[in-house]
């Protein structure tokens, strides 16, 4: 009879947390349906209301629909196809994005839990997801047409992929990880070099043929899947390009750029930089949009590097910083860092708790770290692929926002560092 009992108790404990997992993920959905309607409220539903980089994801994907094929070499095709589709359907309304990304953006609820369960209990799973479902920064991606929104699943998708294929080492789950990884670069290429963390996280034990084979199918599914856009944007541009332009990002992580951003009186914020030194008609007609103008600011950043190394030393190290807690520069009022007097003239108290929640999380998660620093191996997977975005970051450009999609994977340290923290508790009141 016990065993009858125990396995009925166990369905009754699966089919709550299932609830629980349910609720969270409806009550995330509701807060990113809550702001879209919110942001289309104030906003004209027509492509005037876009800003930054919007406008240009917005034009790739008109033309799509319009039957011009990225014509453009400034981004990569997975968003502009996703926003095309929603015209698609919608027409060419950008409020009609917004609420389809309020859907989009509650997948990483459940993914994160999906993610969580790797490494903890079903009860610290759920704080993981409600972490994310809560998540202020997380949240605000969906008024925006920009990639974060779909970046962020898509990275999910990409480590539990990875881990799946670790886990079990055949050809078809790598095959299958290097294929979610060849989808998240067409979305946003910072992760074209992510593959070298893959022999690291490769068990000692393993043959090394057994290595070559599993870590050639993860390449090969990679290439594959790259290789149409690559031969898109030869045919198209006369140049070999894998993903996209980087519109200027090394010379932006160079001491030419550190000098004008943070030692010239007064401040300039990025904006104002872009306006002017990398405005084409004014900086002699380099657009960093171009392959020609990309490779000229390329250049420039070089030998900007090689004239004053110590200083770009010094600029990466702070990048490591700005990737997490966020660059003064274009994260915080008059680059003043946690400074709520600043913020007030900017921003409402509820934002700004917000805001500084969203930033001190990184912190929360080294703490979690050292509590699970006796399975810091079990984590490395994790911490390689923070590790690997923070280096990408520190040696080109980094803003808040390039870390914000990489935000589950900390929720997932801070819960299973909770529960571990209780349990030892537990375990001490006994």
């Amino acid at each position: 009879m016990t065993p009858d009992i125990s396995e009925a108790q166990q369905q009754r404990n699966d089919r709550i947390i299932v609830l629980a997992l349910t609720c969270l993920t409806l009550l995330g959905l509701a807060f990113r349906l809550y702001l879209a309607w919110r942001t289309n409220q104030t906003l004209t539903d027509t492509p005037a209301r876009l800003i930054g980089d919007e406008p240009g994801y917005e034009y790739l994907a008109d033309a799509l629909l319009k039957g011009h094929f990225f014509d453009w070499p400034g981004r990569t095709p997975i968003y502009p196809f996703f926003v095309a589709g929603c015209y698609a359907i919608f027409g060419r309304s950008p409020a009609s994005v917004v609420y389809v990304q309020a859907f989009l953006g509650a997948t990483i609820i459940p993914l994160t839990f999906i993610l969580a369960r790797r490494f903890t209990g079903a009860q610290s799973s759920l704080v993981a997801a409600g972490l994310i479902a809560l998540h202020p920064s997380l949240i605000l991606h969906v008024r925006r047409v920009q990639t974060e929104v779909l970046y962020a699943p898509l990275i999910l998708l990409t480590v539990l992929g990875l881990l799946r294929a670790l886990e079990q080492p055949q050809w078809q789950n790598f095959s299958l990880a290097g294929a979610l990884l060849a989808i998240t670069n067409l979305c946003r290429p910072t992760g074209m070099l992510l593959p070298a963390i893959v022999p690291l996280l490769m068990p000692r034990q393993w043959p090394f043929k057994r290595k070559i084979a599993l870590f050639m199918a993860y390449l090969g599914a990679i290439i594959i899947i790259t290789a149409p856009w690559t031969y898109h944007n030869y045919r198209t541009h006369k140049t070999f390009l894998i993903y996209s332009v980087s519109t200027a990002l090394l010379w932006q992580g160079s001491p030419e750029f550190y000098h004008l951003a943070y030692e010239q009186v007064p401040k300039r914020n990025v904006v104002q930089i872009w306006d002017e030194e990398l405005n084409p008609d004014r900086n002699g007609g380099h657009n960093a949009f171009t392959i020609e103008g990309d490779r000229y600011f390329t250049k420039r950043a070089i030998a900007s590097i090689l004239r004053e190394p110590a200083v770009y030393l010094w600029y990466c190290l702070q990048k490591a910083v700005f990737l997490w807690l966020g660059n003064p520069m274009s994260d915080w009022p008059y680059h003043a860092m946690f400074n709520v007097e600043a913020m007030r003239p900017f921003f409402s108290p509820q934002r700004i708790v917000g805001i500084l929640w969203s930033r001190i999380l990184p912190v929360f998660a080294a703490l979690g770290m050292i509590v699970l620093r006796h399975r810091w191996r079990e984590f490395l997977p994790l911490l390689l692929v923070c590790g690997y975005f923070t280096l990408i970051h520190s040696l080109t450009y980094a803003e808040v926002r390039h870390s914000e999609p990489l935000h589950p994977i900390l929720a997932v340290v801070i819960a299973t560092a909770a529960g571990e923290l209780q349990r030892r508790l537990k375990l001490i009141s006994q």
